[in-house]
């Protein structure tokens, strides 16, 4: 049942990516994929290059795809990417190596890939690796890095960093194969630099606005200095090139173009190359108004569209909607091909831009998963509200339950805590009946701090674990192993589909290790709850698909990890409905809820039996949350049941409470008249 459930589940996530296509034409798009196994075995024994590190290198700039022998963003071709421009001439030196004609060079795959595995011998010959080290993969790192011809070390290294990332994890391209190793590059003269945009890479970098990104700048004669309008428009592209390539290519004097953001495919890693205030060169007379960014991939392929990007650049969006105060619509969120006075086709019709969207509305909480978070703060019984305002304050408000309504007044408890970008959530760490707020920073740092609640206030953020839920994994918080303290969990959400533990110590958590291997994939919906009432939270997924594949499957916690995943439920939370978890009839079990969130505003619920959700999915209530409004759980009247809370954001930004009878939710009343506006977090 598992693997029947992942392959319906995978092909409906290609389908919300838009990863179903046909392949462009051309001899130099994909070829037969026994002729391109046979093409990089031959190449490889000709040049005396490892054939997995050739392989490596192609499917690090093209996915295997020659894209009918047009050209990317550098001017580079093929496969391999054979660049010719101005500072750039893999390509004639290609030509040189093989006797290969250019235009050969350009439209056939099997030449492509005999002028790279060339060119990478030709650099190898230069850095002296002998025979012997010829035989080391670990040893060709220097080479790959100079292969990127990037303008300078650090991103050369960001670079070849992706090249042995993709050497540890394996590659599966149809017929072509690399087996996954561990593996540790030689670094050579690159040891002592750092990554492009990583701590450390440039002392005087500038930190980026957008916190989980990297900063790495554009050279300075690619954009301009300020902005003549004001903006109004997020301007969506797709880079035709890598994302390595992408960033040394706006760092290229000789490039003339830039955009402010740059996103990875693999796992949505996000630079940041121009600062907002300034004018990118990305999209003609929309410069001026627009913010650029860029996704790294092809329009013709649409492997690139990954749901780690999807996902990272909404929450990317969400933020520049939020902070310039735009609709987050296609009114203001438009693609290249969109913009007046541009000729260009991107990000071309393999964008979803249908699921884009509803992930850049996602929730109201910054698209983070929020499915479960206690926020009883002063240890009453009752659980309160929080909001992050984020921006340029960071203040954190409190408006605490009375049991019938939020006192009056929002209550500052931290003035910093919680920068844009970072994933907001809360719980009690520490196990004193108090629930803290925790925040993962993301991006390449990957710390987790806390402020642990006075009762009426949270303390100065304290740094508990400095290295969880990087990138665009999904971080969660909950107590898995039953001990009274909330422990961190992140769920990778990728192809891996990993899920970390880390315990809390009480006063900070211990080392992540790994609970699960195989656990919510992309597209999927991850969530924390005790829904077999045993005292240990358990890890959730909601598939999200159309009615043909919603299921929820639960993996239970034994204390040391989570034990074999099961099916508890076959049809909940359909498509962009936003499902939560919570013991909402008060047996100590949690339950399901989704929220339709729409004209209908309908509330559904399963209540757990201990082991599966009850079948038929029951209305609890048939006007709760109309779009926009940001939909949560929690116990507001310590009656031991949750209920159901929605923060209007809008113009009105009232509170509205749902109290549980245990069978159905009341009608909605208003407990705030004035939290949580637009652009704050908030649960």
């Amino acid at each position: 049942m598992r693997l029947t459930r992942r392959t319906c589940t995978l092909l409906l996530a290609a389908a919300l990516a838009g990863q179903v296509a046909v392949a462009p034409a051309g001899a130099a798009g994909p070829a037969a994929p026994g002729s391109l196994t046979a093409d990089f075995t031959r190449a490889a024994a000709e040049f005396d290059v490892p054939r997995d590190l050739l392989v490596a290198v192609a499917y690090g700039e093209s996915r295997l795809d020659g894209h009918g022998g047009l050209p990317s963003q550098a001017n580079g071709y093929g496969v391999m990417h054979l660049v010719s421009n101005p500072t750039q001439h893999s390509l004639e030196r290609a030509a040189t190596l093989t006797g290969e004609p250019v235009d050969r060079l350009r439209s056939v795959t099997s030449a492509n890939i005999r002028g790279g595995a060339a060119v990478l011998r030709d650099l190898a010959d230069d850095e002296g690796l002998t025979g012997g080290a010829r035989d080391r993969l670990s040893a060709w790192y220097p080479v790959v890095a100079r292969y990127s011809a990037a303008v300078d070390a650090s991103t050369a290294r960001l670079y070849a960093d992706h090249v042995y990332d993709l050497l540890r994890t394996g590659i599966a391209a149809g017929a072509v194969r690399v087996a996954p190793r561990p593996l540790r590059p030689e670094l050579g003269r690159y040891a002592g630099v750092a990554p492009a945009g990583a701590a450390g890479a440039n002392v005087a970098a500038a930190v980026p606005e957008y916190a989980p990104a990297r900063w790495v700048s554009a050279y300075g004669g690619n954009y301009q200095a300020g902005r003549s309008a004001r903006i109004t428009t997020v301007a969506v592209h797709v880079t035709q090139g890598s994302y390595a390539g992408t960033v040394s290519w706006f760092q290229n004097p000789s490039a003339g173009v830039s955009a402010h953001y740059v996103v990875k495919s693999s796992n949505g890693e996000i630079t940041q190359m121009v600062r907002e205030g300034d004018t990118a060169y990305h999209a003609r007379s929309a410069n001026p108004y627009a913010v650029g960014i860029e996704h790294e991939g092809f329009v013709d392929n649409p492997a690139w569209f990954t749901d780690a990007m999807y996902r990272s650049s909404a929450a990317l969006t969400r933020y520049l909607c939020d902070k310039y105060g735009l609709p987050k619509t296609r009114a203001s969120i438009k693609g290249h091909n969109e913009l007046p006075g541009n000729d260009h086709t991107d990000p071309g019709p393999n964008w979803n831009w249908n699921y884009y969207i509803s992930l850049v509305n996602a929730g109201g909480s910054g698209g983070q998963y929020l499915a479960g978070s206690p926020t009883d703060f002063t240890g009453d019984g009752r659980d309160d509200i929080v909001a992050f305002t984020q921006g340029s304050l960071n203040d954190v408000y409190v408006a605490t339950s009375t049991g019938s309504a939020f006192a009056g007044t929002s209550v500052k408890w931290n003035d910093f805590f919680g920068l844009n970008g970072e994933t907001l959530l809360s719980g009690d760490v520490n196990g004193d009946g108090r629930d803290d707020v925790v925040a993962f920073t993301h991006g390449t740092l990957g710390d987790v701090y806390v402020a642990l609640s006075t009762g009426t206030s949270f303390g100065g953020g304290q740094k508990w674990h400095e290295w969880f839920a990087p990138g665009a994994e999904v971080g969660a918080v909950g107590d898995v192993n039953g001990d009274g303290r909330d422990d961190i969990v992140t769920f990778t959400h990728d192809t891996n589909a990993d899920v970390y533990v880390a315990l809390s110590t009480g006063t900070g958590f211990g080392p992540g290790l790994k609970w699960h291997d195989y656990f919510s994939i992309p597209g999927e919906f991850p969530a924390l709850g005790d829904v077999n009432g045993d005292g240990r939270d358990d890890i959730i997924t909601f598939t999200q698909g159309p009615p043909t594949a919603s299921d929820v499957i639960v993996s239970l916690s034994t204390g040391s990890g989570f034990g074999a995943a099961q099916t508890w439920h076959d049809l909940f939370a359909v498509g962009t409905e936003q499902p939560r978890v919570g013991d909402i009839n008060g047996d100590g079990r949690d339950d399901i809820v989704t929220f339709t969130c729409n004209a209908d505003a309908d509330v559904y619920a399963a209540v757990s039996t201990g082991t599966s959700f009850v079948g038929t999915t029951v209305k609890w209530n048939d006007l709760f949350c109309l779009p926009g409004e940001f939909p949560y759980l929690g116990d507001y009247n310590g009656d031991g049941k949750d209920d159901i809370v929605a923060f209007t954001k809008g113009s009105f930004n009232d509170v509205h409470v749902g109290l549980s009878t245990g069978t159905n939710f009341l009608g909605a009343t208003k407990w705030h008249d004035f939290f949580g506006l637009p652009n704050e977090t908030t649960f």
